[in-house]
């Protein structure tokens, strides 16, 4: 397998982090800020509306967006049912994450079928299982000099049960990953992998 990582030539694709959507494939900007950013939810809480709160926490995120999708790396995929922006890497974008993630071109899986279409329920359905595995915790000290009610509200959230993993512990859309791995012929399936330390687990 050696030799086969290039350099990266169109540039990181960490401004949106290469490692969210390499491994989710598909996402909006409000799933990748939970998980690389979950201090940013304990932010602007002082806004008027919901809406604008979210537009305040997630604006790095869907800047970042932007700028991979003026480099060819990121595409609009469409909205969810709920009528929230996703983007989606193209095959480019994919081949970065790869290098971000220090993984085989094997091992990044294909793009989700439902991808940008009937609102993406199926790979939004993925990423909020990975979100719940994973469980992302505010670090305590980005949020200091928030209002009270959102310091406290941080602190429960570090407070919880540590999750599985962090979000390089994933991998979806694996074409027969788990039985090629043991030297069968699998079939083509859509998957969720996980590593806990103890080897990858299949859904």
């Amino acid at each position: 397998m050696a030799g086969k990582r290039k350099a990266n030539e169109a540039g990181s694709s960490n401004g949106l982090r290469g490692d969210v959507l390499g491994v989710l494939k598909v996402a909006t900007a409000d799933q990748i800020q939970g998980l690389t950013s979950p201090h940013l939810s304990y932010r602007h809480t002082l806004k008027k509306t919901a809406a604008l709160l979210k537009e305040a926490r997630t604006a790095s995120h869907r800047g970042a967006a932007n700028d991979l999708r003026r480099h060819g790396l990121a595409v609009d995929g469409g909205r969810t049912r709920g009528g929230e922006e996703v983007r989606l890497f193209t095959k480019d974008g994919l081949a970065a994450a790869a290098i971000d993630l220090d993984r085989e071109p094997e091992e990044m899986g294909g793009m989700p079928k439902s991808a940008g279409r009937a609102g993406a329920s199926h790979p939004m359905t993925v990423n909020e299982t990975v979100i719940a595995l994973i469980r992302p915790m505010p670090d305590l000290d980005l949020v200091a000099g928030e209002p009270a009610a959102a310091v406290a509200a941080a602190q429960a959230a570090a407070e919880v049960s540590k999750g599985i993993g962090s979000i390089t512990s994933y991998a979806t859309e694996i074409v027969g990953f788990a039985l090629r791995s043991e030297g069968c012929h699998a079939p083509r399936f859509p998957s969720l992998l996980v590593n806990g330390g103890h080897g990858r687990s299949t859904w």
